[in-house]
């Protein structure tokens, strides 16, 4: 059987970082059925033909949701490597990875192919600017942080008009970020979905709203002079304002992950969420 071809990303400015990716480049080059073909510590390099069968990315969600935007639309599946807190993307723990590695030399692991959102950007003041999103799109007050109105709209129907702080649109991927804290619901991961989650809106008959991957989505800015900021995976940032029109669809290229035997969706949501564990100093049901 040949190699598995493994590259490893990562964020080399974090010092924890480094350390774990050293123990991960010990470990891959100890596995004769395991090939290394390359480390890549940098935030700006080009990953659109990297030459691996498979990438992995040490930190947190965000730097693998930037190693995944890097890949532009050819992307390679990625082992996250948790080197942060919270992780969904990057989900396992170091010793995890270590423990799996005979499973990824004999190739016994699955691929999710996770929904990506394609959010395009069109100004009369500019040019149309395109991005690519693995967990959401934000529309939010900017400076000096006064109440905004966002329209939304999906497949041409106008369906409300949102007050408050702002307006996500998240993929099942990002349900679980910025969604989640402001009250959205969670969605398994390859549900073919969008949901619309209000930031502190104004009212309370402002709900989150799931509907199909399949319908385009329509932010509308509202409030002349109001300043806005449109924010795409908490790592782009753009101006916006009354007169743009933000589109949202479903990515063309999916985002591919590598899924380890004995992963489970849920067994991931009660260890990274603690459900079902006691609050401390709780020692749990009296008899």
């Amino acid at each position: 059987m040949t190699p598995l071809r493994l590259m490893i990303l990562g964020n080399g400015s974090r010092e924890e970082a480094r350390a774990y990716v050293d123990r991960v480049d010990d470990a891959v080059r100890a596995s004769p059925e395991l090939e290394l073909v390359g480390v890549d510590l940098s935030v700006g390099s080009d990953l659109s033909d990297c030459p691996a069968d498979a990438a992995v990315v040490v930190g947190g969600d965000g730097t693998v949701m930037h190693a995944v935007r890097r890949m532009g639309n050819r992307p390679i599946p990625i082992i996250g490597v948790n080197a942060g807190r919270l992780g969904f993307l990057a989900d396992l723990t170091l010793e995890t990875f270590l423990l799996h590695l005979p499973d990824l030399a004999t190739r016994r692991f699955t691929i999710d192919n996770l929904m990506t959102m394609s959010v395009t950007l069109a100004s009369p003041r500019g040019p149309t600017r395109a991005f690519h999103a693995l967990n959401d799109a934000v529309v939010r007050a900017a400076p000096y942080f006064r109440i905004v109105e966002i329209g939304l709209s999906i497949d041409g129907e106008s369906v409300m008009n949102y007050r408050g702080d702002g307006l996500i649109v998240a993929t099942p991927a990002g349900s679980t970020a910025h969604s989640l804290s402001a009250g959205g619901p969670i969605l398994p991961p390859l549900a073919h979905m969008f949901v619309v989650t209000p930031i502190c809106a104004h009212t309370l008959t402002q709900r989150p709203l799931v509907d199909g991957g399949h319908k385009t989505y329509e932010m509308i800015p509202r409030g002349d002079g109001v300043a806005m900021v449109l924010i795409v995976d908490g790592q782009i940032q753009v101006p916006v304002q009354e007169g743009d029109r933000l589109t949202i669809r479903r990515g063309d290229a999916p985002f591919p992950i590598v899924r380890l035997p004995g992963h489970s969706f849920y067994h991931t949501l009660r260890d990274k969420l603690g459900w079902g564990a006691y609050p401390a100093g709780d020692r749990g049901p009296r008899t």
